[in-house]
């Protein structure tokens, strides 16, 4: 990896003013979690952590794949990828940078959403919310360099953007659909075909509804095998991402 690409990047996040955009709408959505919470008549803090955990999550998320997004189509347009490419740097090593700058957003991102969980329960750290911080990190680290993958492959920002965001979408719900797959609700031909579909793509689909679990905050988690299953996954897909965006880059002619 090339310290000097992960710095470039990392500048271009501070110039567009980047994690100053998700401090903010972090803060707000916090804020109106507290005003939505406070309707409830008991257990006010649960439902307040619920709806913070659940909404600043995909407000940053959204903010974090616009950026990558954003920032990969301006590179293209201003001719900075050939620029790069001039110099002493291989496809292989402007692949793994900026996947690590990326990277590096997203547990900032992610660290920044952990305070704010912890302010919301009163200071009071737990191996449920440890758990649960590993599991958004996790998730913001494969959607970023998803939406790397997807603006290197798609000239449009906005195709870039609307495909990772229909990415995360189907990652969150392939448990459930996996289950209406397998329930035999219908033998009808098409029924099993979509069945098997949904099979072949959940082979290489992560399982993000299992990654970052809002229970783990209100009941704690202490299975080692939950660890277990955000490290590895993570470091699957993120190789065959990362795989898949190189062999895309290896084929361009500049």
């Amino acid at each position: 990896m090339s310290a000097h690409l992960i710095k470039y990047v990392l500048m271009a996040a501070m110039r567009d003013r980047m994690m100053w955009g998700i401090a903010v709408i972090s803060i707000l959505g916090a804020c109106l979690s507290i005003f939505s919470g406070s309707a409830a008549i008991i257990e006010q803090g649960q439902f307040v952590m619920t709806y913070a955990a659940g909404g600043i999550r995909i407000l940053t998320l959204v903010g974090l794949v616009l950026f990558v997004v954003f920032y990969v189509r301006r590179s293209f347009d201003a001719r900075d990828v050939e620029f790069l490419l001039t110099r002493p740097i291989s496809r292989l090593q402007f692949i793994l940078s900026h996947a690590a700058a990326f990277s590096l957003l997203a547990v900032l991102s992610g660290a920044f959403l952990t305070l704010i969980i912890f302010a919301l329960n009163r200071g009071q750290f737990s191996e449920g919310l440890a758990l649960w911080s590993c599991g958004v990190a996790a998730e913001y680290i494969l959607v970023a360099n998803t939406a790397f993958f997807f603006a290197l492959v798609l000239n449009s920002p906005v195709s870039s953007g609307l495909s990772t965001l229909g990415f995360y979408v189907l990652a969150r719900m392939i448990g459930n659909l996996m289950a209406i797959a397998h329930a035999n609700l219908s033998s009808t031909t098409l029924f099993k075909g979509l069945a098997y579909v949904m099979d072949t793509i959940a082979m290489v689909i992560p399982r993000l509804d299992l990654m970052a679990q809002t229970s783990w905050l209100i009941y704690g988690n202490h299975d080692w095998q939950s660890w277990a299953f955000i490290c590895g996954q993570a470091i699957l897909f993120l190789a065959l991402i990362l795989t898949a965006a190189l062999i895309d880059l290896k084929r361009r002619q500049f």
